[in-house]
């Protein structure tokens, strides 16, 4: 018994279910059965069971190219709004203004603010340390070391301020 490579193309398969037929056609004609895997099959049987292979490539081949001609249509229509897409949602929010109603009804969400960079955040940091220590703040742990006690504050002594005019001193 010899097997068959199996086809793999619709094309390849269309064509052995036509061969098959001709030669059903042909040589089968008084054959009142032909048996297939202990099954009898007359010959018009399995001359329909090809025939219908053959009709479902065919119709199968159609729908494809329906489904084609149906994606070329999407993306052209794709295309199409995509280009005024941005456009109306701009008119609609520039109209009525980004908080209105009628802007949120055409779809427009105000965008999250952009977190910062690893960047600007060192900056501010660095920042607000210079201002700190230029204005002479303090933080929440060197506020609470501060306590108020019974006595007066002691005098802050800093260095003693030199007159601009010394009065000479004489030694006579």
């Amino acid at each position: 018994m010899t097997t068959h490579s199996t086809a793999k193309s619709d094309d390849a398969v269309g064509a052995l279910c036509k061969q098959r037929i001709q030669g059903l056609t042909a040589y089968a004609g008084s054959v009142a059965s032909i048996s297939a895997k202990g099954t009898p099959y007359t010959p018009a049987t399995l001359i329909a069971l090809y025939q219908k292979c053959i009709d479902t490539r065919t119709a199968l081949a159609a729908v494809r190219a329906q489904e084609v001609a149906a994606l070329a249509a999407r993306v052209s229509a794709d295309a199409a709004r995509k280009a005024v897409d941005a456009s109306v949602l701009a008119w609609a929010v520039e109209t009525f203004g980004p908080t209105s109603p009628q802007a949120q009804a055409f779809g427009y969400v105000e965008p999250n603010p952009a977190k910062p960079t690893a960047e600007t955040r060192a900056k501010a940091v660095v920042k607000a340390k210079a201002t700190r220590a230029a204005r002479g703040t303090k933080g929440k742990k060197q506020k609470a070391q501060i306590t108020g006690s019974a006595e007066a504050p002691a005098a802050v002594v800093g260095p003693t301020p030199t007159p601009t005019n010394p009065t000479p001193t004489s030694t006579k």
